[in-house]
Protein backbone atom coordinates (compact mmCIF):
# COMPACT_ATOMS: atom_id res chain seq x y z
CA UNK A 1 0.00 0.00 0.00
CA UNK A 2 1.40 3.40 -0.97
CA UNK A 3 0.79 6.15 1.51
CA UNK A 4 0.28 9.78 0.63
CA UNK A 5 2.56 12.70 1.25
CA UNK A 6 1.73 15.69 3.37
CA UNK A 7 3.34 18.74 1.81
CA UNK A 8 2.57 20.97 4.75
CA UNK A 9 0.16 23.55 6.03
CA UNK A 10 -1.53 26.09 3.81
CA UNK A 11 -1.84 29.13 6.04
CA UNK A 12 -4.74 31.53 5.75
CA UNK A 13 -4.17 35.24 6.34
CA UNK A 14 -6.20 35.43 9.49
CA UNK A 15 -3.87 33.03 11.28
CA UNK A 16 -1.07 35.53 11.04
CA UNK A 17 -2.99 38.70 11.62
CA UNK A 18 -3.69 39.80 15.20
CA UNK A 19 -6.81 38.77 17.02
CA UNK A 20 -8.48 40.15 20.12
CA UNK A 21 -8.38 36.81 21.91
CA UNK A 22 -5.13 36.31 23.80
CA UNK A 23 -5.54 32.52 23.68
CA UNK A 24 -6.00 32.58 19.90
CA UNK A 25 -2.95 34.75 19.40
CA UNK A 26 -0.94 32.43 21.63
CA UNK A 27 -2.03 29.36 19.67
CA UNK A 28 -1.10 31.02 16.36
CA UNK A 29 2.35 31.97 17.59
CA UNK A 30 2.92 28.46 18.97
CA UNK A 31 1.75 26.90 15.71
CA UNK A 32 4.09 29.00 13.54
CA UNK A 33 7.02 28.44 15.88
CA UNK A 34 6.60 24.67 15.64
CA UNK A 35 5.62 24.30 11.98
CA UNK A 36 7.11 27.26 10.09
CA UNK A 37 9.21 24.95 7.88
CA UNK A 38 6.08 23.13 6.70
CA UNK A 39 3.91 26.21 6.17
CA UNK A 40 3.11 27.62 2.76
CA UNK A 41 1.48 30.96 2.15
CA UNK A 42 -0.41 31.71 -1.04
CA UNK A 43 0.77 34.95 -2.66
CA UNK A 44 -2.82 36.26 -2.76
CA UNK A 45 -3.11 35.70 1.00
CA UNK A 46 0.12 37.60 1.59
CA UNK A 47 -1.01 40.44 -0.67
CA UNK A 48 -4.33 40.69 1.18
CA UNK A 49 -2.65 40.67 4.57
CA UNK A 50 -0.13 43.37 3.63
CA UNK A 51 -2.92 45.45 2.13
CA UNK A 52 -4.96 45.22 5.35
CA UNK A 53 -1.95 46.20 7.45
CA UNK A 54 -0.97 49.09 5.17
CA UNK A 55 -4.52 50.46 5.04
CA UNK A 56 -4.86 50.27 8.81
CA UNK A 57 -1.45 51.86 9.32
CA UNK A 58 -2.34 54.81 7.07
CA UNK A 59 -5.67 55.41 8.82
CA UNK A 60 -4.17 55.29 12.32
CA UNK A 61 -1.17 57.39 11.27
CA UNK A 62 -3.55 60.19 10.30
CA UNK A 63 -5.55 59.71 13.49
CA UNK A 64 -2.50 60.07 15.72
CA UNK A 65 -0.63 62.77 13.80
CA UNK A 66 -3.62 65.04 13.13
CA UNK A 67 -6.73 64.14 15.14
CA UNK A 68 -4.93 63.62 18.47
CA UNK A 69 -3.25 67.03 18.40
CA UNK A 70 -6.52 68.80 17.58
CA UNK A 71 -8.37 66.82 20.26
CA UNK A 72 -5.86 67.77 22.95
CA UNK A 73 -5.79 71.42 21.89
CA UNK A 74 -9.59 71.59 22.14
CA UNK A 75 -9.22 70.29 25.68
CA UNK A 76 -6.82 73.14 26.37
CA UNK A 77 -3.83 70.81 26.78
CA UNK A 78 -0.42 71.96 25.55
CA UNK A 79 1.66 69.54 27.60
CA UNK A 80 0.84 66.05 28.81
CA UNK A 81 1.23 64.74 32.37
CA UNK A 82 0.28 61.53 34.14
CA UNK A 83 -3.00 63.23 35.08
CA UNK A 84 -4.31 63.23 31.49
CA UNK A 85 -5.21 59.54 31.29
CA UNK A 86 -8.99 59.93 31.16
CA UNK A 87 -8.74 62.48 28.34
CA UNK A 88 -6.60 60.14 26.25
CA UNK A 89 -8.98 57.28 27.05
CA UNK A 90 -11.81 59.40 25.65
CA UNK A 91 -9.78 60.08 22.49
CA UNK A 92 -9.22 56.38 21.75
CA UNK A 93 -12.84 55.50 22.51
CA UNK A 94 -14.04 58.26 20.17
CA UNK A 95 -11.64 57.20 17.40
CA UNK A 96 -12.68 53.54 17.56
CA UNK A 97 -16.35 54.47 17.55
CA UNK A 98 -15.89 56.83 14.60
CA UNK A 99 -13.87 54.31 12.56
CA UNK A 100 -16.44 51.61 13.15
CA UNK A 101 -19.18 53.80 11.70
CA UNK A 102 -17.35 55.52 8.84
CA UNK A 103 -14.84 52.81 7.91
CA UNK A 104 -16.43 49.40 8.57
CA UNK A 105 -14.26 46.38 7.84
CA UNK A 106 -14.42 42.60 8.22
CA UNK A 107 -10.81 42.53 9.37
CA UNK A 108 -9.84 43.13 13.00
CA UNK A 109 -6.37 44.41 12.08
CA UNK A 110 -7.16 48.11 12.52
CA UNK A 111 -8.66 47.62 15.99
CA UNK A 112 -5.70 45.52 17.04
CA UNK A 113 -3.16 48.12 15.91
CA UNK A 114 -5.12 50.85 17.67
CA UNK A 115 -5.28 48.65 20.75
CA UNK A 116 -1.50 48.20 20.75
CA UNK A 117 -0.99 51.96 20.52
CA UNK A 118 -3.55 52.60 23.26
CA UNK A 119 -1.73 50.14 25.54
CA UNK A 120 1.54 51.92 24.80
CA UNK A 121 0.01 55.34 25.56
CA UNK A 122 -1.41 54.13 28.87
CA UNK A 123 1.90 52.55 29.86
CA UNK A 124 3.89 55.62 28.86
CA UNK A 125 1.55 57.97 30.74
CA UNK A 126 1.48 55.85 33.89
CA UNK A 127 5.27 55.63 33.96
CA UNK A 128 5.63 59.43 34.11
CA UNK A 129 6.63 60.81 37.49
CA UNK A 130 4.40 63.34 39.20
CA UNK A 131 5.13 66.81 37.89
CA UNK A 132 6.84 65.61 34.69
CA UNK A 133 5.51 67.16 31.47
CA UNK A 134 6.01 66.42 27.79
CA UNK A 135 4.92 68.44 24.77
CA UNK A 136 2.20 67.16 22.47
CA UNK A 137 4.68 67.12 19.59
CA UNK A 138 7.20 64.94 21.46
CA UNK A 139 4.47 62.62 22.68
CA UNK A 140 3.04 62.13 19.18
CA UNK A 141 6.54 61.60 17.78
CA UNK A 142 7.01 58.67 20.18
CA UNK A 143 3.65 57.25 19.03
CA UNK A 144 4.83 57.38 15.41
CA UNK A 145 7.83 55.27 16.32
CA UNK A 146 5.65 52.78 18.20
CA UNK A 147 3.23 52.62 15.26
CA UNK A 148 6.06 51.86 12.82
CA UNK A 149 7.32 49.08 15.12
CA UNK A 150 3.81 47.61 15.36
CA UNK A 151 3.44 47.61 11.57
CA UNK A 152 6.81 45.88 11.19
CA UNK A 153 5.92 43.25 13.81
CA UNK A 154 2.64 42.45 12.01
CA UNK A 155 4.40 41.86 8.70
CA UNK A 156 7.34 39.96 10.17
CA UNK A 157 5.70 36.48 10.37
CA UNK A 158 5.08 36.48 6.61
CA UNK A 159 8.76 36.89 5.75
CA UNK A 160 9.67 33.52 7.24
CA UNK A 161 7.09 31.56 5.27
CA UNK A 162 7.48 29.99 1.86
CA UNK A 163 5.19 31.81 -0.57
CA UNK A 164 3.60 29.99 -3.49
CA UNK A 165 2.04 31.82 -6.43
CA UNK A 166 -1.30 30.22 -7.30
CA UNK A 167 -4.06 31.81 -9.33
CA UNK A 168 -7.53 30.67 -8.19
CA UNK A 169 -9.73 29.10 -10.88
CA UNK A 170 -13.15 30.70 -11.41
CA UNK A 171 -14.99 27.41 -11.89
CA UNK A 172 -13.56 26.02 -8.64
CA UNK A 173 -14.33 29.18 -6.68
CA UNK A 174 -17.90 29.13 -8.00
CA UNK A 175 -18.27 25.51 -6.91
CA UNK A 176 -17.05 26.28 -3.40
CA UNK A 177 -19.62 29.06 -3.12
CA UNK A 178 -22.42 26.79 -4.32
CA UNK A 179 -21.52 23.57 -2.49
CA UNK A 180 -19.91 24.80 0.73
CA UNK A 181 -21.97 27.99 0.94
CA UNK A 182 -18.97 30.20 1.71
CA UNK A 183 -19.82 33.66 0.49
CA UNK A 184 -16.76 35.78 1.26
CA UNK A 185 -14.85 36.12 -2.05
CA UNK A 186 -11.39 36.33 -0.45
CA UNK A 187 -11.96 33.21 1.64
CA UNK A 188 -13.17 31.33 -1.43
CA UNK A 189 -10.11 32.40 -3.42
CA UNK A 190 -7.77 31.12 -0.71
CA UNK A 191 -9.61 27.80 -0.46
CA UNK A 192 -9.54 27.44 -4.24
CA UNK A 193 -5.78 28.03 -4.25
CA UNK A 194 -5.29 25.40 -1.57
CA UNK A 195 -7.32 22.85 -3.57
CA UNK A 196 -5.39 23.57 -6.74
CA UNK A 197 -2.08 23.11 -4.93
CA UNK A 198 -3.23 19.94 -3.17
CA UNK A 199 -4.38 18.12 -6.30
CA UNK A 200 -1.85 19.60 -8.70
CA UNK A 201 1.05 18.54 -6.48
CA UNK A 202 -0.86 15.45 -5.24
CA UNK A 203 0.18 16.19 -1.68
CA UNK A 204 -2.12 16.75 1.28
CA UNK A 205 -2.65 20.26 2.54
CA UNK A 206 -4.12 21.32 5.87
CA UNK A 207 -5.76 24.72 5.51
CA UNK A 208 -5.03 26.49 8.80
CA UNK A 209 -7.27 29.35 9.88
CA UNK A 210 -8.99 30.93 12.88
CA UNK A 211 -11.97 32.03 10.79
CA UNK A 212 -14.74 30.13 12.56
CA UNK A 213 -17.53 32.21 11.03
CA UNK A 214 -16.88 31.71 7.32
CA UNK A 215 -14.52 28.74 6.95
CA UNK A 216 -14.33 26.48 9.99
CA UNK A 217 -18.12 26.44 10.24
CA UNK A 218 -18.01 24.71 6.82
CA UNK A 219 -15.17 22.37 7.78
CA UNK A 220 -17.22 19.21 7.23
CA UNK A 221 -18.48 20.31 3.81
CA UNK A 222 -14.95 21.20 2.66
CA UNK A 223 -13.69 17.77 3.67
CA UNK A 224 -16.65 15.72 2.43
CA UNK A 225 -16.98 17.37 -0.97
CA UNK A 226 -13.48 18.63 -1.75
CA UNK A 227 -11.24 16.46 0.47
CA UNK A 228 -9.67 19.60 1.93
CA UNK A 229 -9.01 19.53 5.65
CA UNK A 230 -9.49 22.88 7.37
CA UNK A 231 -8.27 23.29 10.92
CA UNK A 232 -7.65 25.70 13.77
CA UNK A 233 -3.93 26.04 14.56
CA UNK A 234 -4.42 24.16 17.85
CA UNK A 235 -5.35 20.94 16.02
CA UNK A 236 -3.39 21.26 12.77
CA UNK A 237 -0.57 18.95 13.86
CA UNK A 238 -3.13 16.28 14.83
CA UNK A 239 -4.64 16.38 11.34
CA UNK A 240 -1.12 16.36 9.92
CA UNK A 241 -0.32 13.05 11.64
CA UNK A 242 -3.68 11.61 10.61
CA UNK A 243 -3.19 12.46 6.95
CA UNK A 244 0.30 10.96 6.74
CA UNK A 245 -1.48 7.60 7.01
CA UNK A 246 -3.65 8.26 3.94
CA UNK A 247 -2.90 7.64 0.30
CA UNK A 248 -2.14 10.68 -1.82
CA UNK A 249 -5.08 13.06 -2.48
CA UNK A 250 -5.73 11.86 -6.04
CA UNK A 251 -5.62 8.17 -5.07
CA UNK A 252 -7.72 8.83 -1.98
CA UNK A 253 -10.40 10.67 -3.95
CA UNK A 254 -10.50 8.03 -6.70
CA UNK A 255 -11.01 5.24 -4.18
CA UNK A 256 -14.02 6.84 -2.50
CA UNK A 257 -16.88 4.39 -2.91
CA UNK A 258 -20.06 5.71 -4.48
CA UNK A 259 -19.07 9.31 -5.08
CA UNK A 260 -21.82 11.76 -4.21
CA UNK A 261 -23.18 14.08 -6.88
CA UNK A 262 -21.27 16.96 -5.31
CA UNK A 263 -18.02 14.97 -5.37
CA UNK A 264 -18.62 14.03 -9.01
CA UNK A 265 -19.25 17.66 -9.85
CA UNK A 266 -15.99 18.66 -8.18
CA UNK A 267 -14.08 15.87 -9.93
CA UNK A 268 -15.42 16.88 -13.34
CA UNK A 269 -14.64 20.54 -12.63
CA UNK A 270 -11.04 19.71 -11.71
CA UNK A 271 -10.58 17.69 -14.90
CA UNK A 272 -12.05 20.40 -17.14
CA UNK A 273 -10.32 23.33 -15.45
CA UNK A 274 -6.92 21.86 -14.60
CA UNK A 275 -6.73 18.62 -16.59
CA UNK A 276 -6.42 16.69 -13.33
CA UNK A 277 -8.46 13.47 -13.19
CA UNK A 278 -9.46 12.65 -9.62
CA UNK A 279 -12.51 10.46 -10.35
CA UNK A 280 -12.10 6.74 -10.92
Amino acid sequence: MSFGQVEGFFVDACVLLPHSSASTRKSCIAFLKEHVSRCMLCSSVKDEAFSLIDQSYTIILHSLSSDLKLFLQKEGIQELTNRNGTILADFFAEQKRSMKITLPTRSNVRNEIMGEIEDYVASRLHSMKDGFKTTIEDFIASLMVELAITEHDLKAPFTGLKTVDIKPDNSITSLIILRALIGNPKDVEHLSSALIFQFRENKWVIFVTIDETDILSKQKEMLDVFALQCSKPEWASDYYHKMTRLKSPVEHFREIKNHTEKQKEFGNTMEKALDIRILS
